[in-house]
């Protein structure tokens, strides 16, 4: 059995996407933007996915994503600490 939702094919079919993406990415030169995956959604399991090249968006270098997480684990922590105090 392939997949629980997906027939061998099909992911066959997003695999073999997933490399051609990677090759457009490397022969262009936009290896700095994000990949995303997107499934049509239709029910047919012989149907795979697809994917897209983010060009409007960049990968983060490693000092920007570590400055990220600070600021996301405050602001998680902020929340939290709202959450508990019952808003105050």
């Amino acid at each position: 059995m392939a997949g629980k939702f997906l027939r061998r094919g099909a992911i066959v079919d997003t695999i073999k996407s997933e490399h051609r993406t990677n090759a457009i990415q490397k022969r262009e030169g936009l290896t700095q933007h994000p990949v995303t995956v997107t499934s049509c959604g239709c029910p047919d399991p012989n149907c795979g996915c697809c994917h897209t090249i983010r060009t409007e968006r960049t990968i983060p270098t490693p000092e920007q994503a570590v400055q990220r997480l600070v600021e996301d684990k405050e602001a998680r922590k902020l929340a939290r600490t709202r959450r508990n105090n019952g808003g105050d």
